[in-house]
């Protein structure tokens, strides 16, 4: 059924709301990439390559974030879900092109503060660390290849762990 749900252009694999969040096209994205893995299906592999395609052409190509349409200035949280997805293809041996990868790492380091230990949610004069961002760009900074020792990464981790889980933002 989410197959059926994707519109295919020459810029890939569009499963973006009619409303054009790019969050729907991240997760679902996931999941074909997770499926695929998963199970070995032929029939899934072009069709989780081309929501990857979709995310690769949907990047900022001056920020190199993503947002609710493509190429908008990114949000740390939109990146959040593009960088999964293209995690799990990655793991799935799918093709995701490195220059992908270190545009996104130039709009994290755009949105980060204390070097490296937090991320604010858009690239502002006034950059302020949120737990919520923080754990979406330090995960995204692990799942980039951030080796697991670095002094920004421990940081960041060790500050993330002194917020409880929210009873009120699932998010």
């Amino acid at each position: 059924a989410l197959v059926s749900m994707m519109t295919v252009s020459e810029h890939g694999g569009s499963l973006h709301e009619s409303g054009g969040h790019m969050y729907s096209h991240g997760i679902a994205s996931m999941a074909l990439c997770e499926a695929y893995a998963m199970t070995g299906d032929s029939a899934l592999r072009h069709q989780a390559q081309l929501a990857l395609n979709f995310i690769c052409y949907a990047q900022d190509p001056v920020g190199g974030g993503w947002r609710y349409q493509p190429h908008q200035p990114g949000d740390t949280s939109v990146m959040g879900w593009q960088i999964m997805a293209l995690k799990s293809g990655f793991m799935a041996s799918l093709s995701v092109p490195p220059s992908v990868v270190q545009r996104a790492s130039l709009f994290l380091d755009s949105v980060q503060v204390d070097q490296n230990e937090g991320y604010c949610y858009v690239r502002h004069k006034e950059c302020v660390y949120t737990p919520t961002t923080s754990a979406i760009g330090l995960l995204c900074r692990m799942y980039m290849g951030t080796e697991s020792d670095d002094e920004g990464l421990a940081r960041g981790i060790q500050r993330l762990a002194r917020y409880e889980p929210s009873a009120n933002d699932a998010y």
